[in-house]
């Protein structure tokens, strides 16, 4: 059986649909794909249409070995949505997915109805500079057991590494299997991203939401500064979660969420 493809701006995005009813597309975070949203599929597929794709660079979507950027992505996000007839979308969006979103709603916000942005910045500030290039490094030498050492810590608060020590070792062979080349374009691409001064023009309705334990991306400044500048938004901060919400929280998130969307389509 042949893998659903849509031929987009010159390359090849691997994307699913699931279920029925008002559309939801998933942006998924830097290093993941359409599995990363394994705890909300069933759940939003029961009451919306449900959009997983790979961004190029991704998953099962091509790699093509040129720069990328988040302008490109929201072109690709674009050209798909419009590949399958689909004029507006709630955008839902973790980390790197978030960051998509809000250059989404500046660049297209007529296909937006509402836009959540997770785990996520509109700038670089140093120390997230700083780890940032410690991932890119890991991805320059193609070391599997480097790259997790160096971005398990930050991607989970303490409480889930220490309880689902299962999980995180099946975790481990899913870095053998990654493409690091696109990873480092991957991490280019977010290096670039400068949007604070431009959020003010989103009026999207946006839900922020942000772990309280997030040291990637923690809630000050990061995701405080965007719900302060983005002027139709709320904010909510998940408790005792790292910043892999959607994992480590996922039944809050979901119920945060499907409870956002809701008013939207009121």
């Amino acid at each position: 059986m042949s893998l659903p493809i849509a031929h987009v701006n010159g390359i090849e995005l691997y994307y699913e649909i699931h279920g029925e009813g008002e559309p939801v597309i998933f942006g998924n975070g830097v290093f993941s794909n359409t599995l990363g949203w394994v705890y909300q599929l069933a759940i939003f597929s029961k009451e919306h249409q449900v959009i997983l794709y790979d961004m190029r660079g991704q998953g099962q979507s091509e790699k093509p070995d040129s720069p990328y950027s988040f302008d490109i992505h929201a072109e690709d996000q674009k050209a798909l949505l419009e590949e399958l007839d689909i004029p507006m979308v709630h955008h839902v969006g973790i980390s790197y997915g978030a960051e998509l979103g809000l250059v989404f709603a500046l660049k297209y916000p007529e296909m937006l109805k509402s836009l959540v942005v997770c785990s996520a910045v509109s700038y670089i500030g140093p120390l997230l500079s700083n780890m940032a290039q410690l991932w890119r490094n890991a991805c320059m030498l193609e070391d599997p057991e480097l790259f997790y050492n160096a971005t398990v810590p930050l991607n989970f608060g303490e409480t889930f590494l220490r309880e689902q020590t299962a999980l995180l070792e099946q975790a481990k062979e899913r870095y053998t299997q990654l493409e690091y080349p696109a990873l480092v374009r991957l991490i280019d691409a977010f290096l670039e991203l400068a949007i604070t001064d431009q959020l003010p023009k989103i009026q999207t309705p946006t839900c922020v939401i942000v772990g309280e334990k997030d040291i990637l991306k923690p809630a000050y400044p990061y995701s405080s500064l965007i719900h302060e500048k983005l002027p139709n938004s709320e904010m909510v901060i998940v408790r005792d979660s790292g910043h892999a919400v959607t994992f480590e929280k996922p039944e809050e998130f979901n119920s945060v969420v499907l409870g956002f969307l809701c008013k939207q389509s009121q």
